[in-house]
C-alpha cells in the first residue's frame, strides 16, 4: 500500500534541491551546516490544492501548547476544505479503501471525513489542563512547551520557517531516499530552542504523509510502522495515541528507519 501511494503522490513536490552538508550526531549542538538545507524550492511548489489548503491552516494554531486555541468560523471552514481537500486525492481513497478492507475505518466517507476531523483536527490537553494541541498542529507545525520542541515533523514549515530565518539547519544523521521524497533525520535549533532529535519527510504531499500517518495510527498504533518508498527502500512512521476525554487522538506521528 505504502509504495503504491508514493508512486501515486501525484501532488508531491518535484525538483527540490537540498544542501544536505555534514553529518551530525544527536544531542550535538554544533553547527555542522553552515548553510540553510533547501537549496531551490520550485516557485510553484506550494500551488497545489491539498498544500494551499494546508498552508490556510497555518495562521490558525498558537504555538505554545500552554495556550488554549481560539477556533474561528473562519477556521472551521478552512480545516473543513482542508480535509474535503485530501479526501478528494487518489491517494487518501487508496487509503481509505484499505482500511475498510481491514475492518479499521468506516465504508461510508463522510463519517470517515469526521473520523480524521476528531483524531487530527481535534483539540486536547497535553498538560497543564489547557486544550491548546492537536495532532496536526504537533506534526506539521510543530509545538513550543516551555524551553523544549514538541513535535515539528512538516518540511513545508521547516522550508518556510527557514526562510524566516527561524530555523537553523544543523546537519543530518540519516537520510533516506524514497523516490521523489525523502525522510531526513536530524538535530534542530527552531527559534534559538534546541531538540536532539526529530525527522522530517520532504517533497510528500499533505495527503500522503496524512495517510500513511493515519494507516499506521489504526493498524499499528503506538509502534513502528513497515513501508516503503515508491522505489521499495524500506522505512516507517512511529505513532502514538494520546488519550483525552473519553477520545484517542493523534498524539504524534513521524518517519523512522
Amino acid at each position: 500500500l505504502s509504495q503504491q501511494l508514493h508512486i501515486d503522490d501525484v501532488n508531491a513536490v518535484q525538483g527540490i534541491v537540498l544542501n544536505m552538508q555534514s553529518t551530525t550526531t544527536s544531542g550535538s549542538t554544533t553547527d555542522k551546516a553552515p548553510l540553510p538545507l533547501f537549496s531551490s524550492v520550485p516557485a510553484d511548489a506550494f500551488s497545489g490544492p491539498t498544500i494551499s489548503a494546508l498552508l490556510a491552516l497555518f495562521d490558525n494554531y498558537d504555538e505554545n501548547c500552554k495556550v488554549t486555541e481560539d477556533i474561528t468560523a473562519e477556521e472551521l471552514i478552512e480545516n473543513d476544505a482542508f480535509l474535503d481537500a485530501i479526501l478528494a486525492t487518489s491517494v487518501f481513497q487508496q487509503a481509505h479503501q484499505f482500511l475498510v478492507s481491514k475492518g479499521l475505518a468506516d465504508a461510508d466517507i463522510a463519517v470517515f471525513k469526521e473520523y480524521l476531523r476528531l483524531i487530527w483536527l481535534g483539540q486536547y490537553n497535553r498538560g497543564g489542563g489547557i486544550e491548546g494541541s492537536s495532532g496536526l498542529e504537533h506534526v506539521f507545525l510543530g509545538e513550543k512547551n516551555g524551553n523544549s520542541i514538541s513535535g515539528y515533523h512538516g518540511w513545508i514549515k521547516f522550508y518556510q520557517d527557514e526562510l524566516a530565518g527561524r530555523m537553523n539547519y544543523l546537519g543530518y544523521m540519516v537520510k533516506l531516499d524514497l523516490g521523489v521524497s525523502s525522510v531526513i533525520e536530524m538535530p534542530m535549533n527552531w527559534d534559538g530552542i534546541y531538540k536532539s532529535i526529530s525527522s522530517i519527510s520532504v517533497s510528500g504531499s499533505p495527503e500522503i504523509e496524512l495517510a500513511l500517518a493515519t494507516v499506521c495510527f489504526l493498524a499499528r498504533p503506538n509502534s513502528k510502522c513497515p513501508l516503503s518508498g515508491a522505489d521499495g527502500t524500506p522505512y516507517a512512521y512511529q505513532t502514538y495515541t494520546l488519550s483525552y476525554n473519553g477520545n484517542t487522538y493523534v498524539g504524534s506521528a513521524y518517519p523512522t528507519y
